[in-house]
């Protein structure tokens, strides 16, 4: 499992489960963005910058390198979709669309961190991105 960031990073991985017909499952979690990254700098209480992707249909991509490869961008597929990737005997990777704007967080939060997120709120509605402020409100409450 990994991210859409993390995985355009390692596709030499990708192409030695291929060559050496390994049978691992790959899901790719497609938010559409480093959102790691994003949240690092917003945490910093520094406005998001150079973390927005435009990605491929990474099953589609998958398919040309020879797994098997789909995608699902809706929620009502994401149970036919993992059903058909892990019958698949070989390699075989599951695109998965996911909320760009929901956070992964842990169970407690620091100060620090926290007061961060405050200041690339009021820098975020200072320089016109208050949408992304309550896109983000609205996602994670």
């Amino acid at each position: 499992m990994c991210g859409d960031g993390g995985f355009t990073m390692l596709l030499g991985d990708i192409l030695t489960t291929v060559q050496e017909k390994l049978p691992i499952k790959i899901a790719v979690f497609d938010n559409g963005k480093l959102g790691f990254v994003e949240i690092e700098q917003k945490t910093e209480g520094l406005l998001n910058t150079y973390t927005d992707l435009v990605n491929p249909d990474f099953g589609a991509m998958a398919e040309a390198m020879g797994l098997w490869g789909r995608i699902v961008d809706r929620a009502e597929d994401i149970e036919r979709g993992v059903f058909d990737w892990l019958a698949e005997p070989g390699p075989a990777l599951l695109h998965v669309k996911v909320e760009p704007m929901e956070l992964v967080m842990p169970p407690f939060t620091q100060l620090k961190p926290a007061v961060g997120m405050a200041l690339y709120a009021a820098k975020a509605v200072l320089h016109g991105r208050g949408g992304d402020v309550w896109e983000m409100i609205e996602e994670n409450i």
